[in-house]
C-alpha cells in the first residue's frame, strides 16, 4: 500500500519527468531576453500610437517575462535542493511559481478588460495604425520563436507550461492586435482597438484558469504525499 500511494502521486505530478535543470535554464533565459526586450519596445510603441491593444499586449508580455523569471528562480532553487541530496519530487516551489503566474495573469486580464470597456465607451480620437501593425507583427514573430523553444518541454514540466501558456496567449493577442490595426487603418474602426483589447483580456483568463487549477492540484498532491511520509 505504501508503494502504490507514492506511484499514484508521481503519476499525476508533471514535474517528475521534468527537463534537466541546466537545459531548462538555457531555454528560460533565451525566452526571457526575447520577451523582456520586446515588451519594452511594445510599451513605447503603444504610447506612441495611442493603442490600448498594444499597451495591453505589452502588459501581457511583462507578465510573461515575470512568469519566466519565476520559472528561473524555481529551477535554481530546485537544483539547489537536488545538490543538497533532496529528492527531485520535492520541487513544491515550482508549483507555487506556476500558481503565482496564473494569479498575475488574472490581475493583468482584469486591468486590460476594464480599460477596454472604457475605450469602447469613448474610442481614442487618433490611433496610429501603421506603427501598431508593424509592432504587433514583430511581436508575433518573437512569440513564435518562444513557442518553438518552450513547446516540447511544456508537456511534462508544470513550470515551463506556465511560461508557455503566457507566450501562447500573447501570440494569439498579437494576431488580434494585427487584425485590429488593419481594421483601424483600412476601415477607420477606432473601436476595434478596444474590442481587441477585450479579446486579449479573455485570452489571458482562458490561459490562467487551467494553470491555477493544475497548480493547486499539484500542491495538494504534494501536501498529501508529505503527510503520508510523516
Amino acid at each position: 500500500m505504501h508503494q502504490h500511494s507514492t506511484s499514484c502521486i508521481h503519476h499525476t505530478t508533471p514535474t517528475h519527468q521534468s527537463v534537466p535543470p541546466r537545459n531548462k535554464v538555457k531555454l528560460l533565459i533565451t525566452a526571457l531576453i526575447l520577451m523582456g526586450s520586446f515588451g519594452l519596445v511594445e510599451l513605447g510603441a503603444g504610447l506612441f500610437s495611442h493603442s490600448l491593444a498594444l499597451l495591453a499586449d505589452a502588459g501581457h508580455m511583462a507578465s510573461a517575462s515575470f512568469a519566466l523569471v519565476l520559472a528561473l528562480l524555481a529551477t535554481w532553487i530546485a537544483r539547489g535542493r537536488n545538490s543538497s541530496g533532496i529528492a527531485p519530487s520535492n520541487h513544491w516551489i515550482e508549483f507555487v511559481a506556476a500558481l503565482c503566474n496564473g494569479v498575475v495573469l488574472v490581475a493583468i486580464a482584469s486591468w486590460v478588460g476594464w480599460e477596454a470597456i472604457e475605450r469602447l465607451q469613448s474610442p481614442s480620437v487618433e490611433i496610429l495604425s501603421l506603427p501598431m501593425l508593424a509592432t504587433a507583427t514583430v511581436g508575433f514573430g518573437v512569440n513564435s520563436v518562444n513557442i518553438l523553444l518552450l513547446h516540447k518541454d511544456s508537456h511534462h514540466d508544470l513550470n515551463i507550461r506556465g511560461a508557455f501558456l503566457h507566450v501562447l496567449a500573447d501570440a494569439a493577442s498579437s494576431i488580434g492586435v494585427i487584425l485590429g490595426a488593419i481594421a483601424v487603418w483600412a476601415l477607420g474602426w477606432l473601436w476595434a482597438d478596444g474590442a481587441i483589447s477585450l479579446f486579449v483580456a479573455a485570452l489571458i483568463i482562458i490561459s490562467a484558469v487551467p494553470l491555477i487549477i493544475q497548480s493547486l492540484k499539484a500542491l495538494l498532491e504534494k501536501s498529501v504525499e508529505d503527510s503520508f511520509f510523516e
